[in-house]
């Protein structure tokens, strides 16, 4: 049998193979082809997991532009319910004050007229803080060391009912210039921090009841972001007609959100908003701990 000389073979794929002295290949056409199909697959991995990573941070940002943008929306609501409802809710307030004081002052006291002015003229004139855009907590310690004065003035024993009567109605003011958020004192909150001040009942029904709930949780942190419908809770609740009325009502009833009207959108309200706030802050010190 003849035999014919030895050849080098040519590639299969049509490329020449590397060297036999190692010498680096120089070309693509030189590079094996699960060199570069391993090469185009790890690129494509990490394009795609750059896009996710941008796309997450955009929904992020979009995600906080929204809270802000309903932040703002709720600051507006607020600043118009002033406008429009101050003047009638300050003269029912001097009116409810009157009634009561004349109500429940000591009546048999030489000196009831006299106090009745006095201290009628001065709700009135603190309930004329009320109509500020912002009072400080300087003015409302001035106030109450007005009272103070007044208190020490006291004649008779039978004073001091009166004197509790004018610091409750007081108070009752302060109270609403908190709730129109016009009026806070960091001093005064912090107090009211005490742990051992906490009303257990009230906090359970009024806060932790009504995010006890993931479907309720879930409602107010898209809430956060934008008003929605009825129909659109229900889609991203997966609740539908009494079943998502009843988690609704829930929310309404202790003022986490609002309803615009009968049959319109629900929005958050500063009191939901403040409890996402709290809750985001109790998950970052202790949910992963």
């Amino acid at each position: 049998m003849n035999s014919e000389p030895l050849t080098e073979s040519p590639n299969l794929s049509g490329k020449n193979s590397q060297s036999v002295t190692g010498e680096p290949i120089s070309s693509l056409e030189n590079v094996p082809d699960y060199f570069l199909k391993y090469d185009v697959e790890s690129s494509y991995f990490e394009e795609l997991h750059s896009i996710k990573e941008e796309v997450a941070s955009l929904r992020n940002e979009f995600s906080r532009f929204l809270q802000r943008a309903n932040q703002q929306h709720i600051e507006v609501m607020l600043t118009e319910m002033r406008k429009n409802f101050m003047k009638p809710m300050v003269d029912y307030i001097c009116e409810d004050a009157n009634e009561r004081m004349h109500d429940n002052m000591t009546r048999d006291c030489g000196m009831r007229e006299f106090c009745e002015t006095a201290f009628r003229d001065f709700m009135q004139e603190t309930a004329g803080l009320i109509g500020r855009g912002k009072v400080d907590s300087e003015t409302v310690k001035q106030y109450r060391s007005r009272l103070e004065e007044l208190r020490k003035e006291a004649k008779t024993p039978q004073c001091s009912k009166c004197f509790s009567e004018a610091t409750s109605l007081f108070e009752k003011q302060v109270k609403l210039m908190r709730s129109l958020q016009i009026y806070e004192d960091r001093g005064e909150e912090a107090e009211k921090g005490n742990i051992s001040e906490m009303p257990p009942e009230k906090l359970v029904s009024e806060i932790c009841e009504p995010i006890a709930n993931k479907q309720r949780l879930l409602m107010l942190k898209a809430l956060s972001g934008e008003s929605k419908t009825f129909s659109e809770l229900s889609k991203l609740t997966g609740l539908r007609g009494g079943n998502l009325l009843f988690h609704l009502q829930k929310l309404l009833d202790t003022g986490m959100i609002l309803q615009r009207s009968e049959r319109g959108d629900y929005i958050i309200t500063r009191k939901g908003y403040s409890t996402l706030q709290g809750l985001s802050r109790i998950y970052s010190e202790v949910g992963e701990a």
